[in-house]
């Protein structure tokens, strides 16, 4: 009785570990999503980052997002206290075939792009905005500033970092 007792909570010791083990493996991947090219030269390219950032979420990786090159003046605050993309509108057809893919009604699918990086982050991305290259571009006044930038929930990474994100993801997209 005693070795089937032990036997038993062997055997659901192993069973939970197994369980906890697999699920953390798959968990744990990591895909980094890389935009570089700006709203002005090619909104299409955005447009496809975005919808690949909620596709990675919803097969359940981890999704790490970071603005580089170009693709940081899109985010620059302007004259009128806007950035280039906060009120871009979504295609309505993409947002009928983004309802589809991802089965939900078209009234979840953001109608901008304002509230699309919003919902996304929500949902679990986490942005990295290249504090190099707001420097450079005359967006950031040194670092950490992120006065002149309209997503304050980006996270200004410097070169180590940046380099630590791409080469600590399982995944990598550029667009």
């Amino acid at each position: 009785m005693r070795i089937k007792l032990l036997t038993g909570f062997f055997l659901i010791a192993v069973s939970l570990m197994l369980i906890s083990t697999s699920g953390f493996t798959e968990e744990s991947k990591t895909i980094l999503i890389h935009l570089k090219t700006s709203l002005k030269h090619d909104d299409a390219q955005i447009s496809a980052a975005y919808n690949a950032i909620w596709a990675a979420l919803e097969e359940g990786l981890r999704v790490n997002v970071l603005i580089d090159a170009d693709a940081v003046n899109t985010y620059k605050i302007g004259l009128f206290g806007k950035d280039d993309i906060e009120n871009y509108k979504l295609p309505e057809n993409m947002r009928q075939a983004l309802a589809r893919q991802f089965n939900v009604p078209l009234e979840k699918v953001p109608m901008v792009y304002g509230e699309y990086i919003i919902m996304l982050k929500n949902k679990g991305a986490k942005f990295y905005i290249n504090e190099e290259m707001i420097i450079t571009a005359g967006i950031s006044k040194g670092p950490g500033d992120l006065g002149r930038i309209s997503a304050k929930f980006f996270k200004p990474v410097t070169m180590p970092e940046l380099i630590r994100l791409r080469t600590g993801a399982d995944s990598y997209l550029v667009y």
